[in-house]
């Protein structure tokens, strides 16, 4: 075929053949051996050709795609420039959210507590005003909670409201005031007091559709109740607590349904995106060391991280199992046992402690001869299990407000009352590093053998980070400080080193505060443990002013507990 372009072949027997117009003669067997060659070449020169074709093709192929390989470099250059842009925009909005918030944030903090400035002082005057006049009159009223004007009630109860609004950051600020009545005036307490279990609830339509997303709207089906004339047994700052029953396939029991307030991790995100954006702003824009020593973006970073578990229910049922593996072989002490496939995020379904728990503060306001038994009893059990969780299990019930103590009366076989005390609200645990637990235990080794010293220069070793060497004579310092805070308290055993004598919280503090001038780092956990022993110390306090600190915690620091 590809001959025929170049060359027209006759029959075998013409003895002719037209080469590219001309004619020329020979033999048959000549001719076509002739022809056989011209074909030969012309095939050939058809491949030379159609392969240079090719070649430019490729070439132009290359050049097509080189063409388009730059065009998609320089598409993607495009996109990655304009995607940077876009991030930095990002940025930008964003700091300036922040900034807004938190004036915003301030400005809402100032307008609620304002009326403040007018109410409190005219309840003071009013207050002292109505008792002066009583006492002119010859009228004694000791009871604390009646002894109040009209003007205080309107004081208070616009304060505790203002607390509830703000959320639950001040909620919780509230809580742990009206625990320290060493730092406070009783009354104060005892108005803050309403804030551990009478925050406002919230409606049942809100409690019913949490549990419809939590288990499903068969839920009554499979066995859980809970119905709007039920009652509510706590609202606290994080949730409320209602009473309901629990059915199976054999029997029923009444169960405590634990469902958190509404928009409640909206609220802690942005009160800790106040916290966080105010500790990065002091952190950065303040160049002193005594700043960057208090570490203020990770202790909000860890203040941050125990109230975001707080409002995950799952955390709390594993800290309930937790402290229920911890405290078995105590039969003077309860943890609730969550029930199993009723847990999420937003509710938590736990053994209900029965009709006759009373809260511990029940007992606090009993000052008859019965009542300061019963308390004395209570205070060893309380007192034991605190020093248990810090020295022996290192994990801490962090929470631990009265609104979160309850007890129970039960009655043994010789007709003996046996006291158990109930722990809630286990959401909130803190555990210690190795380094601040071997510290902690040094600092009440040390009151009890008056060696301040000793446990000054092994908190100094064992810190992160520390200052004190490159100070001159800054170690002995640090060391003779702490050993003089020791021998403070020791000095009271002659006193008996009783609760009512001493206070472990502020021995804590004095410590801390030396930490901080001799710029000893210590983590933000040991802060918070430290809070939970003022509260635990501040309740033990008020059960029994006179139980031996010494005894009591002695078996925990020599390690036989």
């Amino acid at each position: 075929m590809l001959c025929s372009t170049f060359i027209r072949l006759r029959p075998l027997h013409s003895s002719f053949v037209r080469l590219n117009g001309r004619r020329w003669r020979g033999t048959p067997i000549i001719r076509y051996r002739h022809s056989l060659l011209l074909g030969t070449v012309a095939a050939g020169t058809l491949f030379l050709t159609h392969s240079s074709n090719s070649q430019q093709c490729c070439n132009c192929e290359s050049k097509t795609q080189e063409q388009l390989g730059y065009n998609e470099n320089r598409l993607m250059t495009i996109r990655i420039h304009h995607t940077n842009n876009k991030k930095e925009q990002t940025r930008w909005l964003q700091r300036l959210r922040h900034a807004a918030f938190v004036i915003w944030r301030g400005i809402e903090i100032v307008v609620m507590f304002s009326p403040l400035v007018v109410l409190a002082p005219a309840a003071a005057i009013v207050s002292y005003a109505d008792s002066s006049w009583k006492r002119l009159l010859g009228h004694t009223n000791h009871n604390l909670q009646h002894n109040s004007s009209f003007a205080s009630n309107i004081a208070w109860s616009y304060t505790l409201f203002s607390l509830q609004y703000l959320g639950p950051a001040f909620v919780k600020l509230g809580q742990w005031a009206a625990t320290r009545r060493d730092l406070f005036p009783v009354s104060f307490c005892i108005r803050l007091s309403e804030l551990h279990s009478s925050t406002q609830p919230h409606a049942f339509a809100h409690t019913q559709k949490t549990l419809v997303e939590a288990f499903g709207e068969n839920y009554e089906s499979r066995g859980l109740v809970l119905k709007e004339s039920d009652i509510i047994l706590g609202s606290g700052s994080a949730a409320q607590v209602y009473k309901a029953t629990l059915k199976s396939a054999t029997n029923e029991k009444p169960v405590a349904v634990k469902v958190l307030h509404p928009s409640i991790g909206l609220k802690v995100e942005r009160d800790l995106s106040l916290m966080q954006y105010i500790a990065n702003f002091i952190d950065t824009c303040i160049p002193l060391q005594s700043v960057k020593m208090l570490s203020l973006p990770r202790a909000v970073t860890n203040f941050a991280d125990i109230m975001r578990r707080q409002v995950d229910l799952r955390v709390e049922r594993d800290n309930l199992e937790s402290f229920r593996d911890n405290f078995k072989s105590s039969p003077a002490v309860y943890f609730p046992e969550p029930q199993r496939h009723w847990v999420s995020e937003q509710v938590l379904v736990e053994d209900y402690i029965g009709d006759g728990a009373r809260p511990i503060s029940h007992y606090l306001e009993d000052d008859s001869v019965n009542g300061l038994k019963e308390r004395r009893a209570l205070a060893g059990t309380f007192v034991r299990s605190a020093l248990k969780m810090v020295f022996t299990d290192n994990f801490v019930h962090s929470d631990l407000h009265p609104g979160n103590v309850f007890v129970r009366e039960e009655k043994s076989e010789q007709n003996e009352t046996k006291y158990v005390i109930t722990f809630l609200d286990a959401g909130i645990a803190t555990t210690l590093q190795p380094n601040d637990r071997k510290n902690l235990r040094d600092l009440f080794k040390a009151v009890v053998f008056n060696d301040g010293y000793t446990a000054g220069t092994l908190m100094i070793e064992r810190a992160r980070f520390e200052r004190c060497s490159s100070i001159p004579g800054g170690k002995e310092k640090f060391a003779s400080g702490v050993q003089d805070v020791i021998s403070e308290f020791h000095d009271k055993r002659k006193q008996g080193l009783t609760l009512g004598a001493v206070s472990i919280g502020a021995l804590l503090a004095k410590v801390l505060d030396l930490c901080r001038v001799y710029h000893v780092e210590i983590d933000p956990a040991m802060s918070s443990i430290v809070i939970s022993m003022m509260v635990l110390e501040g309740l033990g306090r008020s059960l029994d002013p006179d139980l031996n600190l010494i005894k009591t915690a002695m078996p925990f620091l020599v390690g036989k507990v």
